[in-house]
């Protein structure tokens, strides 16, 4: 029975061997900075949400090599970070604790090469109105164009993680682990040798 009981055990856990799923970042004061392990397409991304201008915080703002995301990866990156964010639910009603946004509407904005013009830039945006449901739509915006300056708009800063061909063991798989080696060694050593 007991047997039985063990192998059960250690069975529910195989599935819980990778257990890194995405999650939204506060600081002390509550004000969402960011996000871990965002999976967009076969990638997993970390998103800092900061104030800045497209050209001091994207090397430039003037080449693809600037962005992580072509525009159909960017769309996938903005439904992504919106599905955690109305998951999450604090801050649907309250845009003005995200970081860089201090009024009832926040535009989240993730850039995208797209030329349009020396001067703009192609967005994905999600925004965030205490009024409205929340909306993900594409926008143009200047180059030169920073997010300090205004009280309604921040920057969402992807980076992608490094892939890892090592899964990292969960807790409850250490624990199993170990429970067995325990329930091994016990019944190794009441055998009598013959």
């Amino acid at each position: 029975m007991l047997r039985t009981l063990t192998a059960v055990l250690f069975l529910l856990m195989l599935p819980l061997h990778s257990s890194s799923a995405a999650s939204l970042v506060t600081d002390a004061n509550g004000i969402l900075t960011g996000a871990r392990g965002i999976l967009v397409g076969v990638n997993k991304y970390d998103v800092l949400i900061g104030d800045g201008s497209c050209v001091g915080l994207f090397s430039g703002c003037d080449e693809q090599s600037d962005f992580p995301f072509m525009p159909t990866e960017s769309i996938q990156a903005r439904t992504a970070l919106l599905d955690l964010i109305i998951t999450d639910g604090r801050f649907l009603n309250s845009p003005s604790l995200i970081n860089g946004c201090s009024s009832a509407t926040c535009a989240i904005l993730t850039p995208q090469m797209v030329i349009i013009s020396t001067t703009q830039l192609a967005t994905s945006v999600v925004q965030l109105d205490d009024r409205i449901r929340p909306a993900t739509l594409n926008r143009f915006i200047d180059r030169s164009s920073d997010s300090k300056l205004s009280d309604i708009e921040t920057w969402a800063i992807w980076v992608q993680r490094p892939t890892n061909n090592v899964p990292e063991p969960s807790t409850l798989m250490l624990l199993g682990i170990g429970l067995l080696s325990q329930r091994w060694l016990r019944t190794r050593g009441k055998r009598v040798p013959v």
